[in-house]
């Protein structure tokens, strides 16, 4: 069992890597990748595995300590999948303010557009790193 659990957190950890690393590596145009959504399934689930084996051991068991950690993580998924599904319609969605074919270049609006899913990318990196500090500080 002690492998398992073992195996669950180097997995839960690789989740929160590939979110903070997917931020960092977006931070100059932030926008939620696929990567980040996936980092947060992974979190997500071998979080709710390490509470069913922590429930499942003799030890004791801050409730408050993984109901705070559960739903941070929720909403981090939930952060992640509507910055994706965000992201993944303005990348399909014509670009806005493109020149006409023929068209002189005065006509097109030279402005740098946001990416819609910088909200939650930077929603999606903050929930991760309070989930971080909360397991490591909460006792």
């Amino acid at each position: 069992m002690e492998i398992l659990r073992e195996i669950l957190v180097a997995l839960h950890l690789i989740g929160m890597a590939i979110i903070v690393g997917g931020y960092f590596t977006l931070i100059r145009s932030p926008k939620v990748a696929p990567g980040m959504l996936h980092g947060a399934y992974l979190q997500l689930i071998t979080g709710l595995l390490l509470m069913g084996l922590a429930e499942m051991g003799d030890g004791e068991v801050n409730h408050m300590k993984l109901g705070i950690k559960l739903l941070i993580a929720i909403l981090v998924t939930v952060f992640a999948f509507i910055g994706n599904k965000k992201q993944k319609a303005f990348a399909s969605a014509p670009a806005a303010g493109a020149a006409p074919a023929g068209g002189d270049a005065d006509t097109a609006v030279a402005s740098a557009v946001k990416n819609p899913s910088a909200t939650m990318a930077h929603l999606v990196f903050a929930g991760a790193i309070i989930n971080v500090l909360v397991a490591v500080f909460v006792h």
